[in-house]
């Protein structure tokens, strides 16, 4: 991930937590799950040579765990399972 993407995840997780009020974040133990789920969903893409790019696709924990605080449980319900269909489901990135 380079430099740029990362302070624009990072302003963009600081956004969504400034307008979202903490009845909607998902749950603590929730995300902490989820980033780990996602910076594995990014290391199996690359081990299948994909090269998918972009804020779905890093291996930033912190980022990860950060965008689903700021989100709904539904939501990021919903972006872990479009990794997994780009994954095993043969999808475009």
């Amino acid at each position: 991930m380079t430099k740029l993407n990362r302070i624009i995840l990072i302003s963009v997780a600081a956004l969504m937590g400034a307008v979202t009020t903490s009845a909607m974040a998902a749950p603590k133990a929730d995300c902490r799950v989820y980033a780990n789920l996602a910076v594995s969903q990014y290391s199996r893409m690359q081990a299948l040579g994909k090269a998918c790019t972009g804020f779905r696709w890093h291996n930033w924990y912190d980022g990860h765990y950060q965008w689903c605080r700021s989100t709904s449980k539904a939501a990021a319900r919903s972006e872990a399972i479009v990794r997994q269909q780009t994954l095993f489901g043969g999808g475009g990135c």
